[in-house]
């Protein structure tokens, strides 16, 4: 289902398109076309002028500097540029940015199903719109990610924003009970390196913050007109790379810090190793539980988050105080 600002990025173009009084037609000769164009009450910015048969049909475009420098004499259907970049009238403003990037376009004009010029747009007008709909977007998602939509203050009763919201937070109350108990069953390791008690809120932080990391990147790919397997997989390559470099450096700055806290050299390595292995199962798990969201029909931006942070906090207290047991005992 799409979101709101996904819905207006698929609204038609012809609903941003503005008159064109700037035609000539193909039958015209340049001296003529120059006399009707001055002719002309011309309010709007001029970027091409659009060449027209009799009936109004777009046949090609031709250039000011075409029809300034040309001879008077000269038809116009000899300088034009007979193939044009064109939207139909039934394209939308999605459509119309991939065009304009495509072709590196200031305008593109507007044809019916008869292809009769209707209008044009112009990149500064579905920019400025798309970038409007991105930061609705972005100050949306950011709600989203934490199991909210800003719909739901709006329109909704208390009893039903209670509803939506308590179960993301019995996430939280979920993961954290079994933290707590996964630390009770490891307690005689803790006790006898105290120092790892020291670190276990900083490993649960760097865990999270990849995760989130890479769950936003995976949002990001989800939002491609597209699925395609193949980019996933590409980019979880990448992005897993780039948190193998981000947890090696993260693990051996924590190291350091817990070798000159007096941690020894076998436990500060446990600790550099435990920071590693969580945060690579942390990027994983917030690369794939998206893309698996979005799979079964379920929208990952409300769901994602919470349970992300759920199975990664879970997750990396597993691996660090199991690590540890195996290491130091």
């Amino acid at each position: 289902m799409r979101t709101t600002e996904e819905k207006e990025l698929y609204r038609p173009i012809a609903e941003y398109a503005v008159h064109v009084d700037t035609f000539v037609s193909q039958d015209s000769t340049i001296a003529d076309a120059l006399e009707k164009l001055r002719q002309k009450p011309i309010e709007h910015k001029i970027i091409y002028f659009y060449v027209v048969d009799a009936k109004h049909h777009l046949k090609g475009v031709v250039s000011t500097r075409q029809l300034l420098l040309s001879q008077p004499h000269r038809k116009v259907a000899d300088v034009m540029q007979s193939w044009v970049a064109k939207l139909k009238v039934s394209q939308t403003l999605h459509e119309a940015l991939e065009l304009f990037d495509q072709h590196s376009l200031l305008a593109l004009p507007i044809v019916d199903l008869d292809g009769k010029l209707i209008g044009a747009v112009d990149v500064q007008m579905v920019t400025k719109e798309a970038i409007d709909l991105v930061d609705l977007h972005n100050r949306a998602a950011v709600f989203q990610m934490i199991g909210l939509t800003l719909e739901d203050g709006k329109k909704l009763s208390l009893l039903k924003n209670y509803s939506l919201r308590m179960p993301w937070l019995l996430c939280n109350v979920f993961s954290g009970i079994v933290c707590a108990l996964i630390s009770r069953f490891y307690e005689h390791v803790l006790a006898e390196f105290l120092i790892l008690a020291f670190f276990v809120p900083l490993v649960l932080t760097l865990s999270e913050s990849t995760s989130m990391q890479s769950m936003a990147q995976s949002l990001q790919l989800l939002r491609r007109p597209r699925f395609s397997w193949r980019v996933v997989w590409k980019k979880s390559i990448y992005e897993w790379q780039l948190v193998v470099l981000l947890s090696i450096s993260s693990g051996l700055l924590m190291s350091s810090i817990s070798l000159l806290w007096g941690g020894g050299v076998e436990t500060s390595l446990m600790i550099g190793v435990g920071i590693l292995l969580s945060a690579l199962c942390s990027a994983f798990l917030g690369t794939l539980l998206p893309v698996i969201l979005y799979r079964m029909k379920l929208d990952p931006k409300v769901a994602a988050g919470p349970v992300v942070l759920m199975i990664a906090d879970m997750l990396t207290i597993g691996i660090y105080l199991s690590l540890a047991a195996w290491w130091l005992l």
